[in-house]
């Protein structure tokens, strides 16, 4: 198959997933694409790579010609372009989300609803020139890697998942750094703007996220954007429970021998109403389940409705599961963490990438006539490109 074939069949894929043709959202991001609007005609390449063969500049380059790398050049000049349009591809399916949820009857609101799921990643890299690469503990190898830290905003709705943003944390010593609770507050923030813009209401929408994000930064900018927060309390704050202020620790502390309600198998909590001193009154379960080596473990976790009784916060909290197992479905089938771009923001545009093809992914699943599983629409979407 010829190169022009290749790029044919892959505007016909954007434009009939996205709505409209590439060179639009691209000058919109913020692309110098009047300086140089030739080098733009390969852009596809690089929006594309997490489904290609190739994971390196150098392969694309023997493949599809040298100017690619002019090209590469550019990007790498403008990756907060890349992450706006990837913002701009994923909001109007958002904008989808609420208002099918919107239409929908008590049925299919339950069915449809939505969800944003904040977490972050560890990947490993191997390279002696990459920019800010740094040392990170990584708990599910139980050992410290050279790599870096990816934060993920996820939104669920049904059996739709699409990456709303996938931003690069960057160390202390670099001059743009930002916290992770920085970054979820910021991309909290930025979602309500563009949500009042258009004129939704963001009070049906559950936000989820571990004990890391659990600081009163990130928390009031969700109760004020009128989030469903459920979330793992962070032992560091204190909450006022019968007339005393108590860590989580503390509280299942105070609750221990008190009467258990059951959960499910293994699992039983208690529920309590406590008084935060910035975002007002919550609830909170307290949970406690047996392991299979004998063990009793109890964590407490959070949510700012107090009509959500604790069954609802428990399985509402197990949702944020989906959020790793997409971490797995990007790092196997588009290719997070296997590109071998030095400089730092060839790799941001990168993980840009990989995020708007996890999004054509979603819109490719939600538009097929039945259910079929991420790999799956991986590879039709392969075939239908390279085949």
């Amino acid at each position: 198959m010829s190169v022009r074939t290749k790029k044919t069949k892959c505007s016909v894929l954007i434009r009939r997933l996205t709505g409209s043709p590439l060179r639009i959202p691209v000058i919109r991001a913020g692309f110098p694409y009047h300086k140089s609007p030739q080098q733009y005609h390969l852009i596809w390449l690089f929006i594309l790579l997490p489904f290609s063969e190739e994971d390196t500049l150098n392969e694309l380059c023997e493949k599809y010609g040298k100017d690619l790398r002019k090209l590469y050049k550019i990007l790498a000049r403008h990756p907060e372009a890349s992450e706006k349009l990837l913002r701009m591809l994923a909001m109007p399916l958002f904008f989808d989300f609420l208002k099918d949820f919107g239409l929908s009857d008590a049925t299919g609101q339950s069915r449809r609803r939505i969800r944003i799921i904040f977490d972050d990643t560890k990947v490993e890299k191997f390279g002696k020139h990459m920019e800010f690469i740094h040392k990170l503990f990584d708990h599910t190898k139980e050992r410290y890697i050279m790599g870096y830290n990816h934060i993920l905003m996820l939104a669920v709705s049904g059996s739709t998942v699409i990456p709303l943003s996938f931003v690069l944390w960057l160390p202390a010593q670099h001059p743009n750094h930002r916290s992770k609770n920085d970054i979820a507050r910021d991309e909290i923030i930025r979602l309500k703007k563009a949500c009042d813009r258009q004129g939704y209401d963001l009070g049906e929408v559950e936000l989820l996220f571990d004990s890391a994000y659990h600081v009163q930064k990130v928390m009031n900018a969700a109760v004020s954007a009128g989030f469903r927060v459920v979330s793992k309390a962070d032992n560091r704050y204190k909450f006022e429970y019968e007339g005393e202020p108590l860590k989580p620790s503390e509280i299942i502390e105070k609750v221990a021998e008190r009467q258990w309600k059951y959960l499910e198998k293994n699992h039983y909590y208690q529920r309590v109403i406590a008084h935060h001193h910035v975002y007002g009154e919550v609830v909170l379960v307290v949970r406690r389940r047996r392991t299979n080596n004998g063990k009793t473990v109890c964590d407490v976790l959070i949510s700012n409705k107090l009509f959500y009784n604790a069954v609802r916060i428990h399985k509402c909290y197990k949702k944020r599961w989906k959020i790793e197992m997409h971490f797995k479905y990007y790092k196997q089938y588009l290719a997070l963490g296997k590109s071998r771009f030095r400089k730092l923001g060839a790799i941001r545009t990168h993980l840009s990438c990989v995020a708007t093809a996890a999004l054509i992914v979603g819109i490719f699943r939600r538009q097929s006539p039945r259910k079929i599983s991420f790999l799956k629409a991986v590879k039709l979407i392969r075939r239908e490109l390279y085949d």
